[in-house]
């Protein structure tokens, strides 16, 4: 089955300038494993986002992505709407790309045993 590719970007700070604890990324890593059965983490990246109030907000983020059925994007569109309250921001970057992903599974040499 081919799968789409979703982005992320998780706040490794709250917009208050405390560090998000550890626990808290390591359960929310958790929670997408559980629901969409893994995620990639692509690293930490810097950006932008002008909040509500009309202040600039300044975030370093963990990059994760995730495969997700086409007809579950919308379940992981919640899923982050509920990351954006733990971690209290006013949203989340949420991408699903146009990326079709596929796990490819090895095969046995031959001569070798399946």
């Amino acid at each position: 089955m081919k799968m789409r590719k979703c982005i992320l970007l998780l706040p490794t700070t709250f917009n208050g300038g405390a560090e998000v604890p550890a626990e808290t990324l390591g359960s929310i890593l958790a929670d997408i494993d559980k629901a969409f059965d893994g995620h990639t983490v692509d690293g930490l990246c810097d950006g932008a986002y002008r909040m509500r109030n009309g202040e600039m907000a300044n975030d370093r983020c963990l990059k994760v992505w995730v495969a997700v059925d086409p007809d579950r994007v919308d379940e992981l569109k919640r899923l982050a709407a509920r990351f954006a309250k733990r971690l209290k921001q006013e949203s989340l970057y949420f991408e699903v790309t146009e990326a079709e992903i596929e796990f490819v599974r090895s095969m046995p040499e031959d001569g070798e045993a399946a």
